[in-house]
């Protein structure tokens, strides 16, 4: 199964338990694929820097390694606007050029 997460999951599940931990646990345990793209990477990253203030950059620094070294990266063939949130469209964009079997997000307007 190939899967893309929405930051907020990803998020969710490093720093608090609940649903999103157990989504993360699922493919560390190898359960599925995450795809992401570089603009993905890039919001995870900053998302990550912002709520660990800085204090947990080695944190935030393995989380990236180890997405990179496990995730599959997606070269995007085809960009979409379909979001009511612009900024999430890169998750639209990577489902479809990774031919995701879903997309996992917190928002209830995804």
């Amino acid at each position: 199964m190939r899967i893309v997460l929405d930051t907020n999951v990803l998020i969710s599940g490093i720093f608090w338990n609940g649903i999103p931990s157990k989504i993360l646990e699922l493919w560390i345990n190898e359960k599925y694929q995450l795809l992401t793209t570089q603009p993905i990477l890039e919001e995870y990253n900053n998302t990550l820097c912002r709520v660990s203030k800085g204090k947990k950059d080695s944190l935030v620094n393995a989380w990236m390694l180890f997405i990179i070294e496990n995730g599959i990266v997606v070269n995007v063939r085809k960009k979409f606007t379909l979001s009511a949130d612009p900024d999430d469209d890169k998750f639209i964009d990577c489902a479809v050029s990774g031919n995701a079997d879903f997309i996992v997000s917190g928002d209830a307007t995804f």
